[in-house]
């Protein structure tokens, strides 16, 4: 159990599973059994298990070196620090993002909008999202950090409002007096914490059947048809990403001297995972393991700024969300100008952190910004289409962000 799968292992049977995924169907069984079935019911078990001990891993993590600090001095300029950065890459993402679809254009074919081609319509789960959208607002937000209640919090997965509870009560405990009583509390939170470490080596030992077993699932439900039919989009998205993944963040990663190879090869487990899930929640058990024994980064600093970062940098959901309303504004033919797009840079900025807690949130966002703009709500229904593999993607992007404001906040 000490030696935890390597990423080359973890990489292969994601091989495994897309070549796998690719041979298959959903209609494909053996002796009655379905195999898609079985990778569905093996893929949700592992992120089950890993979504299980992030409520308590991030709580122990949090109260315990927060406690363990030497000043509240330390953990406030920690605090605005990790806000400061996810707030600059992200504007850098969502910048990157309008910059490459003005570039590409790929709602445009011949020189108009190319909505009729398409033939856009409505989908089933369209009003759903509205619905929810409708009920998103700054207030909403803030009420749904501030909920009151950390038990409600906990079982409807409200990471916001965990996170500020947890350093809330870190805070106090800290600033206790060092009694007998204060000094039991946090040997509580740090035996807690050591026992979910030790929980999350069992679950990694598992991780690359898991993974085999989430991209079968996905590359099972791969339609060549909405890929075909988005091929512009998809590429002009993955173009944006992959700026701000490889360029950037090596940019930033070589001004504060860090090795740039060396942290991509550090990170390449949780990226995988981040990959195959979906899920920056998820990721969080691997992101730490990763930082924390691959790049030797203090403990500290790592389990404070990852799941804040899990919450709230979406560098990669925010550049999503303004190239898909730029490229729908591009299939109506309507031409945004720079005040328009600038109102799409900052909405992008705010709901990507916003609507985080929402299911389908980067849905939602894309649907506030329309409503703000004056744009028609259609068109979301085909991006949905392409949207598993660019989720897979972006949430890599996020993953690695939050790699690299630990590595700069070390330094």
């Amino acid at each position: 159990m000490e030696k935890l799968p390597s990423s080359k292992l973890i990489f292969s049977f994601l091989l495994l599973g897309f070549l796998s995924g690719l041979l298959l169907d959903r209609s494909q069984n053996f002796l009655g059994i379905y195999f898609y079935d079985i990778f569905d019911l093996f893929g949700t078990i592992f992120i089950n298990s890993l979504k299980m001990i992030v409520v308590p891993l991030i709580m122990s993590s949090l109260i315990f070196n927060i406690s363990s600090f030497t000043s509240t001095k330390d953990i406030s300029g920690l605090g605005i620090k990790t806000i400061i950065f996810y707030v600059i890459t992200s504007f850098v993402a969502i910048t990157i993002g309008i910059f490459v679809v003005n570039l590409i254009e790929p709602g445009v074919i011949n020189g108009s909008g190319a909505a009729s081609l398409i033939g856009l319509s409505s989908v089933n789960n369209l009003d759903e999202l509205i619905n929810t959208q409708d009920n998103y607002s700054v207030s909403s937000f803030l009420l749904n950090i501030f909920s009151g209640n950390i038990f409600l919090s906990i079982i409807n997965g409200n990471m916001l409002f965990v996170i500020v509870f947890s350093i809330i009560f870190g805070l106090a405990l800290k600033s206790s007096s060092s009694s007998k009583s204060v000094g039991v509390l946090k040997d509580f939170w740090e035996g807690i914490y050591l026992v979910f470490l030790q929980i999350m080596k069992y679950i990694l030992f598992f991780m690359p059947y898991g993974v085999f077993c989430l991209v079968a699932k996905a590359t099972i439900n791969f339609s060549p048809d909405s890929y075909l039919v988005l091929s512009s989009f998809f590429f002009t998205v993955m173009l944006g990403l992959s700026i701000h993944l490889l360029f950037f963040y090596s940019i930033v990663l070589f001004l504060f001297k860090r090795n740039i190879f060396e942290h991509f090869k550090g990170m390449s487990s949780a990226l995988l995972v981040a990959f195959s899930s979906s899920s920056s929640m998820a990721a969080i058990p691997v992101t730490t393991k990763c930082l924390i024994e691959n790049l030797n980064y203090k403990n500290e600093r790592v389990n404070f700024i990852i799941p804040l970062g899990a919450t709230i940098n979406m560098d990669g959901t925010a550049l999503f969300e303004c190239v898909a309303v730029i490229f729908i504004a591009q299939l109506y033919g309507v031409d945004l100008n720079y005040i328009d797009q600038f109102l799409i840079l900052s909405l992008a900025l705010v709901t990507s952190i916003g609507v985080a807690g929402i299911p389908s949130a980067s849905f939602v966002a894309i649907i506030v910004i329309l409503s703000a703009v004056g744009l028609p709500l259609e068109a979301v229904g085909i991006i949905l289409g392409v949207d598993r593999v660019l989720d897979m993607f972006r949430t890599s992007v996020n993953v690695f962000g939050d790699s690299c404001c630990v590595s700069v906040l070390g330094k």
